[in-house]
């Protein structure tokens, strides 16, 4: 009788910033699966969160600890642009440009810029916020990162002033 073997498939980690619900940010491995039909298609990790509801397993860089962490606690996992260049948003042209400082509980925060395309009657970072998607790209200095929109209070434009003055 033949014993069917279990399937594997081949997984790659990447190294990102990972910040979980009130705790701090911490640096863990993530894996990566391999799919398509075209050879090596690496999932992106913004594919990765999009599709789980559930656990995801990582390992933490500073005690080599197993984890698995739920994916709808996760604020939001940073990385570098270099990670990203393997990824289909590395590719894409976005024709909207918001510099914001998104704000999270016990007064945490990210500043950077939402990139994205839209069309005219829908392109206000409110538009933005209220699409389906759970998580949203912010672009900081050589940083990506995927946040978590139940996790934001709120998201503040920079004024025309300047990039750095922030309406309150």
């Amino acid at each position: 009788m033949n014993v069917a073997k279990p399937l594997r498939v081949r997984k790659e980690p990447i190294e990102v910033e990972l910040l979980l619900a009130g705790e701090p940010p911490r640096r863990v491995e993530l894996f990566l699966a391999e799919h398509g039909s075209r050879g090596f298609d690496r999932q992106s990790v913004l594919d990765l969160l999009e599709q789980s509801e559930g656990f995801l397993p990582a390992c933490d860089r500073e005690t080599g600890n197993w984890e698995s962490f739920n994916s709808r606690s996760v604020t939001w996992i940073g990385m570098s642009r270099i990670a990203t260049d393997t990824d289909e948003s590395a590719n894409e042209l976005y024709d909207r440009r918001k510099m914001v400082r998104v704000e999270f509980a016990g007064l945490r925060f990210l500043e950077g810029e939402l990139l994205y395309s839209a069309p005219e009657e829908s392109a206000r970072v409110v538009d933005l916020m209220n699409r389906g998607e759970r998580f949203l790209r912010l672009w900081s200095g050589d940083r990506v990162y995927l946040v978590n929109k139940a996790s934001v209070l709120r998201v503040v434009e920079a004024t025309r002033s300047g990039e750095d003055s922030w309406r309150r």
